[in-house]
């Protein structure tokens, strides 16, 4: 009856019984992908045990130098939060005082003030770990692999160049504070070295961070700018 129907039609080939299962899918494919659809990954083998791979093994003593600079890092992120919890404890307190109680505050202005800007300079060299610095990537974009490169050591030396200058007035800041007896001209009077302790420590540890950055710059470990380089 189909025949006479359809006289010039083809036979159809129909699964097989045995094979009605699901087909297993695979990558390769003999048609090329759509101009706008990236290929799909090849798996691995041991992509299917569930297992997540194993961390890379460090490749010479520079991976401890960076590992040990992003510790201090983080360990300025920590203890920049911690000031600024305090200082926010601070001025609820003196807020306490002031408006509830009606008394008078001596000290707690001074030190939310010193703790603010303590945890700004504090915080400098784990801001630039996380890259929350202020950054306009516009040009390293349209650059190629080489000028982009060229560009991220350009832009770290000068970091490099103006944490270091900070780092050392301000060390010499100290020691001059503390040889002269410096003390703020407040009621609490307090000793200016320690406040002025932030901007060395600050600076000293963004110059590490700095420096970090650009040695895995430079033995291949990061890309300039963290921009992935463009394969066309």
């Amino acid at each position: 009856m189909a025949n006479a129907v359809f006289p010039s039609s083809l036979p159809i080939d129909l699964p097989d019984e045995a094979t009605t299962g699901p087909r297993n899918r695979s990558n390769h494919n003999s048609f090329p992908p759509p101009p706008d659809v990236e290929p799909l990954p090849e798996k691995s083998d041991n992509s299917n045990n569930g297992a997540s791979p194993a961390p890379m093994a460090p490749r010479g003593p520079l991976d401890h130098v960076v590992n040990v600079v992003h510790l201090l890092s983080k360990a300025c992120g920590i203890a920049a939060a911690s000031m600024f919890f305090i200082a926010m404890l601070l001025i609820c307190q003196m807020v306490l005082i002031r408006y509830i109680l009606n008394s008078s505050t001596v000290w707690q202005t001074e030190a939310v003030i010193y703790l603010m800007i303590g945890g700004t300079l504090i915080g400098l060299p784990y801001v630039q770990l996380l890259r929350g610095h202020v950054n306009v990537d516009l040009l390293p974009m349209y650059l190629k692999r080489g000028p982009r490169k060229l560009l991220a050591i350009a832009t770290l030396a000068c970091g490099l160049a103006i944490s270091a200058l900070f780092a050392f007035y301000g060390a010499e800041l100290v020691v001059e504070a503390y040889q002269g007896g410096w003390k703020s001209p407040t009621i609490w009077a307090a000793a200016l070295w320690k406040p002025y302790m932030m901007l060395p420590i600050g600076f000293g540890l963004l110059f590490l961070q700095f420096l970090a950055d650009l040695m895995c710059l430079l033995t291949n470990r990061s890309k300039a700018f963290h921009i992935e380089d463009n394969p066309f």
